[in-house]
């Protein structure tokens, strides 16, 4: 049996769907889909917090890095 999720929220706060229960793997293919439109920045993920899915932000860049 697959958890079902009536909410998926940004971490700081707004919901970014609240509906018909999904799978965790269709909250990934929505969140993919946003991230191609450039609504969701690329590097973001997914992780459950209780009974709800949260968007983690992708991690700043750091030119230091490259």
């Amino acid at each position: 049996m697959h958890t079902l999720y009536h909410h998926i929220r940004y971490a700081n706060g707004p919901v970014y769907y609240s509906g018909k229960p999904i799978s965790l793997a269709d909250a990934q293919l929505l969140i993919n889909a946003d991230i191609a439109k450039g609504r969701i920045a690329p590097g973001s993920s997914l992780r459950e917090e209780g009974v709800e899915l949260v968007i983690e932000p992708a991690p700043p860049n750091d030119d230091r890095l490259e």
